[in-house]
C-alpha cells in the first residue's frame, strides 16, 4: 500500500501540495491538505488515517513558528514521518543538503554545498548561495537572496526581495523585512527593516 502525504496549512500549503503532486505523484497513494486544529485533528482526522493502514508522511506549509512547532510535535508523537518537497522547477545542487520536511518552491535555487535545516521553507524565486547555512524552521520569502557562506540561525524570517550579504551571520529568531539589505551581523531576537536606521530588539512574545 502506498503511503499518504499530509500537507498542513493554508495558502503556502496549497503550493506545497501542488509541488508534491508534480514531483512525487507516484510515491503516494493519497495527498491532501489539512488545516491543523485540535481537538478535530485527534478526534476526526487521526482515526481516519489510522484506519486506512497506510504510512503517513507530512510537510508543514506554515510560516508561523509556534504553530509549526506545535504541528511537528504532534506528528512526532504519533509517528508520522517528515517529507521534503522540492518543486520540479527548483534548482538544488547535488552537493546541497536539505533537512527533513523542507519545502523548496518554484524556480528557487539552493546552491553548491548549501544547507537548509529541518522544516524550513524556501519560497519561489528565492536563492540560497554556495556554502550558506539555513537553520531549522526558517522562512525565506519570494525573491529573497541569501548570499554565499551566510549563516542563518533557527526560526529566522527573511522578507520578500530582501538581500543577505555574503558571510553575514543572522542570529536565532530574527526577522528581516521585505526589501531590506543585510550587510552586518544581526544578533538573536532582532528585527531589521529598510524603514529603520538600525536593528530593533524583538519581544519574545512576537
Amino acid at each position: 500500500m502506498l503511503p499518504t502525504l499530509i500537507v498542513f496549512g493554508d495558502k503556502t500549503a496549497n503550493e506545497v501540495l501542488e509541488a508534491a503532486k508534480l514531483a512525487h505523484s507516484e510515491s503516494f497513494g493519497t495527498m491532501e491538505r489539512l488545516y491543523f486544529e485540535e481537538p478535530t485533528f485527534t478526534e476526526v482526522h487521526l482515526p481516519k488515517h489510522r484506519q486506512s493502514g497506510a504510512d503517513c508522511y507530512y510537510n508543514i506549509g506554515v510560516a508561523d513558528v509556534v504553530v509549526k512547532q506545535r504541528i511537528q510535535k504532534r506528528c512526532e508523537e504519533i509517528g508520522w514521518i517528515p517529507f521534503t518537497v522540492v518543486h520540479p522547477t527548483a534548482v538544488v545542487s547535488p552537493t546541497a543538503r536539505l533537512g527533513n520536511g523542507v519545502f523548496v518552491g518554484p524556480l528557487a535555487i539552493v546552491s553548491t554545498s548549501a544547507y537548509v535545516g529541518d522544516h524550513s521553507i524556501v519560497h519561489l524565486h528565492a536563492s540560497i548561495g554556495h556554502d550558506a547555512t539555513i537553520g531549522e524552521h526558517c522562512v525565506i520569502l519570494p525573491g529573497a537572496r541569501i548570499s554565499g557562506s551566510a549563516i542563518l540561525g533557527n526560526r529566522v524570517l527573511i522578507g520578500s526581495n530582501a538581500f543577505v550579504n555574503a558571510g553575514v551571520r543572522i542570529g536565532h529568531d530574527c526577522q528581516v523585512d521585505a526589501l531590506t539589505y543585510v550587510s552586518r551581523e544581526l544578533l538573536d531576537w532582532h528585527v531589521l527593516s529598510v524603514r529603520a536606521k538600525r536593528a530593533m530588539k524583538r519581544s519574545e512574545r512576537d
